[in-house]
Order: structure tokens, then sequence, then C-alpha cells
């Protein structure tokens, strides 16, 4: 018993959309990594899921341009949706949460010595600071008594 070359396609199909579903799902995950990592307001998480989503279709698009000559049928837009809840329901959970909790570890790591330099300067930089206030304060009152004594000149003339 043989099957048609038409079936085989179709088949070879559907497994690529499968896979796209996943990829693309993945890509969203970069997404919800990068957004834990870094807080985003509800305008760029908008932006970032448009562009996210119009990326996604132009995948699509193309995929099925070129593998079904842009022909859609139900079994790619299913495989595609399949795809993406696979990955959801069993890898993206892991992904996410691994990717961040290591994420977080590295970034720890490497901001630890800016914090340990930013602890050793704190109290030489107060007391610069302190010193600098006070030196404007008295340029500040010497520059008062330079312009007045300007005025009362100019006003006598």
């Amino acid at each position: 018993m043989s099957i048609s070359a038409a079936i085989l396609k179709e088949t070879d199909i559907f497994w690529k959309t499968l896979a796209l579903g996943g990829i693309l799902m993945f890509a969203y995950d970069m997404l919800r990594i990068l957004r834990r990592l870094i807080h985003h307001n509800t305008w760029w998480v908008a932006l970032e899921d448009f562009l996210f989503w119009m990326g996604s279709a132009i995948a699509i698009f193309s995929m099925l341009f070129r593998e079904n000559d842009g022909y859609l049928r139900g079994f790619s837009i299913g495989g595609v949706v399949l795809g993406m809840l696979l990955y959801a329901a069993t890898l993206s959970p892991l992904v996410v949460k691994a990717s961040v909790f290591v994420l977080k570890k590295i970034a720890f790591v490497l901001t630890r010595p800016l914090v340990w330099v930013s602890r050793l300067l704190k109290s030489p930089l107060k007391a610069i600071r302190r010193r600098g206030k006070k030196i404007m304060i008295f340029f500040k009152k010497r520059l008062k008594k330079i312009w007045k004594t300007v005025k009362i000149r100019l006003c006598k003339q």
C-alpha cells in the first residue's frame, strides 16, 4: 500500500507548521523574559506584542507561500496553533523561569563590583559635594555683592 505524494506533502507541511508554532512561542518567550528582567509599561508591551504578531503573520505567510503555494489550509493553521500550545504547555515555563533565574544571577554577579565601588566612594563624594556646596554659597554671596555694587554705580551715572 503506497501513500500518495499529495498526502506526504501535506504531512510534511503539517510538521513544518508544528515546528513554526513552537519557534514562534519560543520567540514570544524571549519577549516574556525581557519583560521580567526590565519593567515595561503598557504602551511598550502593546507595541512589542503588535510587532511580534506582525512578524509572526509574515513568518506564517512566507512559510505557506513557499511550501503550499500560498494556499491557506486548515491543517496548516492547526499545526501552528498546536505547535504553540504544545510548546507553551511543555517547555515554555521551564525556559522562562530558568532563563530569568540565570540572567538575574549573572546581572547580580556583574553589578557587584559597581556596588562595592559605589560604597567605597560614597563618603568621599559626600564630603566633596558638601565642600562644593559651601564654595558655591561663598561665590554666590560674592557675586551678589558685586552685582549690587555694579547696580549702584550704574544708577548714579
